[in-house]
């Protein structure tokens, strides 16, 4: 008995230290704190453990009595999921984005202190945090906390992200749990209502479209960023995603069965997909071909850069944040103000043009990349179907016939 007090009492005494040494030290490596945890040991004294009497009952275990913290747990949590090559760097970013908005509005705590009535608090708080919180200058010198707090009226962050949040610490939660850490799950099923996605995105109508893809104000637009003038007509020939079309590199311009093409592919340093459907080629469409696509792409090619849009820097792994912030800008100013209506609105008004133009369905999720384990495509061979997607996307009309000309 009095050995198995003293190995408790030395192990909580080394969690204290280590957690006193992270809270100073966070980014230290895990070779290094296994090495100060065994000089801690061996120069620790042995302490004088009285012997207690014998319990005749067994109290309940207290949430905060020598349970690891929330902040010591995440950095493990953090070190595994890198070593084990399962996170690209945007997945981290994206937990350590949620792990930080989870300490800054509810601080650090025993995991085991971590009840349904801090789930529910830290979902509230998440529903009244700020957009672009390090940003607004009106938030200088405030934590995120005291903003909340403050009962300021501002843009609050959507429920798409909140509930992407979420679902990042509820992983983080379920890693606690599977370690023994906690026994309980308090984020599980744990997230903000939303409206279906149909309700949160609109499609352009043909005034917007006409609006935006003006050559005129594209041109204008593009005099100092190149990608303002591609960026839009890509999204509104190919439908593909904006991070997908920003990551984009030269030699994901290829040519297959005779078809020009654009490989979306997450198999470079710093390109990332939505999920494994989202990698596909697509043919180009006639109009980007008219309007000099693969010329421009050959002349940044000229230049040694290896990306498309090499004037694109990523901000937390995305490299889609500028010209996003630039969209919706560009949009308001030409009148476009409803907010339901972003470059993912491109993405919407392609797949209801081809729908309309009687594409199948099955066709149209292979455009998409919406491609799904209920989708077959025997009449079209193992091979992707490039001509009839090709086919598919002519019957779409990129530009407005009866605007200005579209060379150039």
């Amino acid at each position: 008995m009095r050995h198995r007090q003293s190995a408790l009492f030395l192990a909580a005494s080394i969690v204290q230290r280590l957690h006193g040494h992270l809270s100073e030290h966070p980014l230290t490596d895990l070779q290094t704190l296994r090495a100060l945890c065994s000089q801690w040991r061996d120069s620790a004294p042995a302490p004088a453990t009285p012997v207690a009497p014998r319990a005749t009952s067994t109290a309940p275990v207290k949430a905060g009595s020598d349970s690891p913290t929330l902040a010591t747990l995440s950095k493990l949590y953090i070190e595994e999921g890198k070593r084990g090559g399962t996170w690209r760097q945007v997945s981290a970013d994206e937990v350590e984005r949620a792990l930080s908005d989870l300490f800054e509005l509810m601080g650090d705590m025993p995991a085991l202190a971590f009840d349904a009535q801090q789930a529910r608090l830290l979902k509230e708080r998440l529903s009244r945090c700020p957009q672009y919180f390090g940003l607004r200058p009106e938030f200088k010198g405030k934590t995120l906390k005291q903003v909340v707090e403050s009962g300021s009226t501002y843009k609050t962050i959507t429920a798409v992200t909140i509930n992407n949040r979420l679902r990042k610490l509820t992983a983080f939660m379920n890693w606690c749990k599977t370690n023994g850490y906690v026994t309980d799950n308090s984020l599980a099923g744990m997230k903000v209502m939303t409206g279906s996605a149909k309700e949160a995105r609109l499609s352009f109508d043909r005034r917007d479209l006409a609006t935006l893809l003006s050559h005129e104000a594209l041109r204008k637009e593009a005099r100092k960023h190149p990608w303002r003038y591609w960026l839009p007509l890509m999204g509104r020939a190919t439908g593909a995603r904006l991070e997908e079309l920003c990551q984009l590199r030269v030699d994901d311009f290829t040519e297959q069965q005779g078809i020009q093409c654009i490989r979306i592919d997450d198999s470079r340093e710093g390109q990332n997909l939505k999920n494994a459907s989202s990698r596909r080629v697509l043919p180009l469409h006639p109009v980007l071909l008219d309007l000099g696509l693969l010329q421009h792409v050959e002349s940044v090619k000229a230049t040694g850069s290896d990306r498309v849009f090499p004037e694109l820097e990523a901000v937390r792994g995305k490299l889609g944040h500028a010209p996003s912030k630039w969209f919706g800008r560009y949009k308001t100013k030409l009148g476009i103000t409803d907010t339901r209506k972003t470059f993912h609105s491109f993405r919407h008004t392609l797949i209801d043009d081809l729908r309309d133009a009687g594409v199948q369905d099955s066709l149209i999720k292979r455009i998409a990349g919406h491609e799904d384990g209920a989708v077959t495509f025997s009449v079209y061979g193992s091979r992707s179907p490039l001509k009839a997607m090709l086919d598919a996307l002519r019957q779409v009309a990129v530009l407005d016939d009866t605007g200005p000309s579209i060379n150039p």
